[in-house]
């Protein structure tokens, strides 16, 4: 019996933790990316609390007590032990059963509907054993129907992408470099503590008239976290409900940004800090089209010093490219918000935890990063045929830990997006978008008319001002009818990434 409390108590710590982090449950099938645990010891030890010992506590307690009682209980036969194994079934099923056999599977009151719709909410008061079962159903496959449904809904999204025709004023064969910036979020860019500036690079950049600055991206990530982003950047679809496509789904074909310039003759490659197993990238990459994909950057570098290896390594990389391409460089400095040997710009500063001033300071060193590259870029001539794009790949410590304020809300979780050499007039820069804007975006920076313009709508185009996140919370000005067709969006994703709709590799 011990081992598996052990077991059913480090389940509860790991889930516990997850959150923490990643404000929702971690999938079941995350436990099995074994090769992503590498470099996650500080984020795991930031994740804990002295009252997590509580979780501990009471099984052990229990533990305890039944080891010196044991040999003063009367042991029963097997026919009692039959007997009290039926009934605790009965009983177990007496108290599930009835809200799955009630109700409609897609309705609220039936536990895969809640959970599909809010996951915390239905963990609260589902529990665990249902949000296993939910993930067993899910794990199951698509029907014939739901299959379907998916090719209709991609081809219709087809044939809407193929009206679209370019901007008559973007000039084509611009090199595209994107930085998928590491936990990289809006609410410090601009933000002054203690008289100083905490992206001082960033605020230089955006101030530019060339610029494009969007500061209200909603992360629409999943369980995918920073494999999700780069779904979500490259094909414009949103991650699937529960664990990560890229891992789940990695032989998926995808129509994606680096198959519609490679239409205009374009090379395409990945470059990383990490190891291309790491969320099972290099697949991934194949089903995106990237040509090349070049990892482990920044082997060796202690946290949170990565950064600095991956842009001097990689802008070596992107002298040897024949224009045009396409460049994503993808950052790790952000990832752990733990103690360093990083300067403290804000030596004076009382923040609200010790997490906030690690955020501030290792965003204050990100940014830096991010000044030192733009510079290389332009000492070198890079910059000037070339359109940059900075981006979060997802949300980390929100605005509401800066403030104080225990609450989180979505806006809280804003992540940026800054477009340096923008060819487009961009009048939205104050609205609300959602991470899968993104794609549809760029395809309109970089001049292409493409036949998947993904899920999402260019900022470009008069975008409607908001988006709903991963839990169903809609922000922005949505209309009612909007929200419903983005929740729908939402759902149909799933279908089209579990559903192979595109083909395999």
């Amino acid at each position: 019996m011990f081992p598996y409390i052990a077991i059913v108590v480090l389940l509860l710590l790991s889930q516990l933790w997850y959150l923490r982090n990643y404000g929702t449950l971690m999938p079941l099938t995350s436990y099995t990316l074994v090769k992503n645990l590498d470099g996650l010891g500080p984020s795991i030890i930031n994740s804990m609390r002295w009252n997590d010992l509580l979780v501990v506590a009471f099984p052990l307690v229990f533990c305890i007590v039944y080891a010196f009682a044991k040999g003063c209980l009367i042991r029963p036969g097997w026919r009692c032990n039959l007997r009290d194994a039926v009934l605790a079934i009965a009983v177990v099923e007496c108290i599930i059963l009835p809200s799955y056999l009630v109700h409609d599977e897609n309705a609220y009151a039936h536990p895969f509907g809640l959970y599909k719709n809010e996951t915390l909410r239905a963990y609260r008061q589902l529990g665990f054993t249902n949000y296993v079962i939910y993930q067993l159903r899910y794990s199951t496959g698509l029907s014939k129907a739901e299959i379907a449904e998916a090719k209709q809904y991609s081809a219709k999204v087809a044939d809407e992408s193929r009206k679209v025709m370019p901007f008559a004023n973007v000039n084509g064969g611009r090199n595209l470099i994107v930085l998928l910036v590491e936990s990289l979020q809006s609410w410090p860019i601009g933000l002054k503590v203690d008289g100083v500036e905490v992206t001082p690079c960033l605020n230089k950049i955006i101030a530019e008239d060339s610029t494009a600055y969007f500061s209200k991206v909603v992360p629409q990530v999943n369980g995918g976290r920073s494999s999700d982003a780069q779904l979500l950047l490259n094909t414009g679809l949103l991650p699937i409900q529960i664990g990560a496509s890229a891992s789940l789904f990695g032989t998926n074909d995808y129509p994606s940004l680096p198959k519609a310039l490679k239409e205009k003759g374009y090379a395409s490659s990945l470059i990383l800090c990490d190891n291309r197993a790491y969320w099972n990238q290099h697949a991934a990459s194949i089903g995106y089209g990237y040509d090349n994909v070049f990892d482990q950057l920044a082997e060796g570098v202690e946290p949170p010093r990565q950064d600095s290896a991956l842009y001097s390594k990689g802008i070596k990389i992107l002298e040897k490219m024949e224009s045009p391409y396409m460049a994503v460089l993808v950052t790790m400095s952000g990832h752990d918000m733990v103690d360093s040997d990083l300067p403290d710009p804000f030596p004076n500063y009382k923040a609200a935890s010790h997490q906030v001033k690690n955020n501030l300071i290792i965003t204050h060193y990100v940014d830096k990063c991010i000044g030192d590259f733009v510079a290389q870029l332009k000492a070198k001539g890079m910059l000037d045929n070339c359109t940059l794009v900075i981006t979060g790949d997802h949300d980390s410590v929100g605005k509401n830990q800066f403030d104080g304020r225990e609450t989180e809300e979505v806006t809280d979780r804003f992540i940026p997006l800054v477009v340096i050499n923008s060819q487009l007039k961009q009048h939205y820069a104050d609205k609300v978008m959602g991470q899968m804007d993104i794609y549809p975006t760029l395809l309109d920076e970089m001049g292409l008319a493409y036949e998947w313009r993904g899920l999402g709508q260019s900022a470009s185009r008069g975008m409607a001002s908001g988006a709903v996140y991963r839990d169903g919370t809609p922000v922005g000005e949505l209309t009612p009818m909007q929200v419903k067709e983005d929740k729908e969006k939402w759902r149909m994703s799933d279908l089209i990434i579990r559903g192979k709709v595109f083909g395999s590799h």
